[in-house]
């Protein structure tokens, strides 16, 4: 299991800090959420220990917001930053992108928009993170067999091989008209919340297939280990897809890819027995003919196994009202008038 990420919570106003720490320990506890009442006393815990998101306010005594994000940059470049203020304009904006900050959340706000942009800021530092592939010549050559093998078992236009960040290490196949500069870093956002989940129920080895079906193209992605991806795309003007086959041979593949990177031998489960002559002679799919029934059985099981999981444990409500009322919490902008008038209505 990666290291708990360190979320640092600045503000003068002591109420604040407090409702802001208290909320963004929603988070869960993957997160260690840290609170500081100046701009100068931020950058001292920043100086003894790395953060991985710094969340300020803009207007405090001594150094403002952007000027703490301006010193943070030179401490600690790959922190990200959110900005809170009810004092925006044209020139705070343009600073705050100058400044690369992550967000620029305007008071009023709901606490929840806060957290979540606080937990795509967080996940986009572990995808920012994943250290790039490097390959010798013999390893690369390896690759690309395995992938050009896969390609011609299940019948791809493409299959490309890439790490979390986006960056294409190999691919086979036509990609012509795909841009797949663009086209993979979407795939690789779409699988880092898979990855996550994976993380977070302790499983190191997990196979999950993903599937979209375009009106030109069926494009299947699954992960390789914890840092890679394949992605196989089918031209369905010339050729559908069997998902059967792919789930198969995907799965060999890799075992194979694992094995050329690293080295040694994977421990994932093998692949359940499938007579790939009888796989070979199956229509090919269509909507008026889907995937033979036991096949898709096989396939369903293996996704379920995440699927019984997914129920987020129960946590302990917290209340504010004692420290930090509703009216209070209004008065300084962390929740607007509809918000409040939900949360009078639930009292």
């Amino acid at each position: 299991m990666a290291d708990n990420k360190r979320v640092l919570v600045v503000d003068d106003e002591e109420k604040v800090v407090f409702f802001l720490r208290e909320s963004l320990e929603e988070l869960g506890h993957d997160y260690t959420v840290t609170a500081a009442r100046s701009a100068e006393e931020a950058l001292e815990k920043i100086t003894e220990e790395a953060y991985d998101l710094v969340i300020s306010d803009l207007r405090m005594p001594g150094l403002n917001g952007l000027e703490l994000f301006e010193k943070v940059k030179e401490v600690s470049p790959g922190t990200h930053l959110i900005l809170m203020t009810a004092y925006g304009s044209d020139e705070v904006e343009a600073e705050a992108h100058r400044l690369e900050t992550y967000e620029y959340i305007t008071k009023p706000f709901h606490v929840a928009d806060l957290i979540e942009v606080a937990r795509d800021a967080l996940a986009d530092i572990a995808v920012s993170q994943t250290e790039k592939l490097t390959l010798s010549e013999d390893q690369f050559d390896e690759v690309n067999k395995s992938l050009g093998n896969l390609r011609f078992e299940v019948g791809a236009r493409c299959v490309l091989l890439a790490d979390l960040a986006g960056e294409i290490i190999s691919e086979v196949g036509i990609t012509e008209g795909l841009e797949t500069g663009t086209f993979i870093p979407l795939v690789a956002n779409g699988l880092a919340t898979i990855f996550k989940i994976a993380q977070y129920l302790g499983d190191e080895e997990t196979f999950n297939l993903n599937f979209y079906e375009g009106r030109s193209y069926d494009i299947y992605s699954t992960g390789v280990g914890n840092d890679l991806f394949l992605t196989l795309v089918f031209d369905r003007t010339k050729q559908a897809s069997r998902i059967g086959m792919v789930w198969l041979y995907a799965r060999r593949t890799i075992q194979d890819l694992l094995r050329i990177v690293s080295g040694v031998e994977t421990e994932m489960e093998a692949a359940p027995e499938i007579d790939v002559r009888e796989e070979m002679a199956m229509p090919e799919t269509t909507d008026e003919q889907p995937v033979d029934a036991e096949k898709r059985e096989i396939i369903e099981s293996a996704m379920s196994k995440l699927a019984e999981s997914e129920e987020e444990p129960e946590t302990p409500v917290r209340t504010q009202e004692d420290t930090f009322g509703i009216e209070e919490a209004l008065r300084k902008g962390l929740i607007d008038e509809d918000f409040a008038q939900l949360l009078k209505g639930e009292d």
